[in-house]
């Protein structure tokens, strides 16, 4: 059987079209271009920084299954890449469910928007990674590479409003401070508030890191026992 015609390989087609489509729509409504407007600090929030990367490459990586249809690499496409943007999703569902639940409903109404964002995108790529990929393959340094993309957030942040003044604020605390988020601004919590929040976040993304990858390699070695088929 052609890998193109594997009942596995279409069903990972159909979810990460599914993805990318829930996503973009997702993405179009929180920055305000479904209402016809534009949001400035869109770009700002890191829900909307971890969902844009994240779609950027689920929509790379469905283009490589199909250049790739007739062989088994399309399985496999920059996994670095991947898991940064999975690790990245689920934090911010967490964080969004812990810190931020209100701001689901405003007005009375639900913000849909925030919904796709912070709980179907994350999910959904987590089941990708759970369906689709591979297992037992994960590096054991992976988890640290994975924080890429929120060092470089945080670092972005601090030195772009706390070294140069640019406003970034955004959200429901776009009134309150020049900052994404009030828990990142010194002004607010103090300079030991924000570090106490910074190794936090770092400290959650390790820890969910080396869980995802705990429970790779305990799914790669079970396969292996069991002769299953990749994933």
């Amino acid at each position: 059987m052609r890998d193109k015609d594997n009942p596995q390989y279409i069903l990972a087609m159909i979810w990460k079209v599914l993805l990318l489509i829930v996503g973009f729509w997702g993405l179009l409504d929180g920055a305000g271009i479904t209402k016809g407007q534009y949001t400035p600090n869109f770009p700002h929030m890191f829900t909307n920084v971890s969902n844009l990367f994240g779609w950027g490459y689920f929509a790379l990586a469905l283009i490589f299954m199909i250049r790739h249809r007739h062989e088994k690499e399309w399985q496999i496409f920059a996994p670095t890449a991947k898991y940064t943007a999975t690790i990245s999703l689920l934090v911010t569902m967490i964080i969004g469910h812990v810190m931020l639940f209100g701001a689901l409903v405003q007005d009375g109404h639900i913000v849909w928007h925030l919904i796709v964002l912070h709980y179907i995108v994350p999910v959904m790529s987590l089941l990708d990674w759970l369906f689709f990929d591979p297992k037992g393959r994960m590096p054991v340094w992976g988890p640290l590479a994975w924080l890429s993309l929120v060092l470089a957030y945080l670092a972005f942040t601090m030195i772009a409003v706390g070294l140069f003044g640019i406003y970034m604020g955004g959200g429901t605390t776009a009134d309150l401070t020049d900052y994404p988020y009030t828990f990142l601004d010194p002004g607010i919590v103090g300079v030991g508030g924000v570090v106490r929040f910074c190794g936090a976040m770092l400290v959650l993304f390790i820890i969910l890191g080396y869980v995802l990858y705990g429970i790779d390699h305990l799914l790669g070695k079970h396969r292996q026992k069991s002769g299953t088929a990749a994933p």
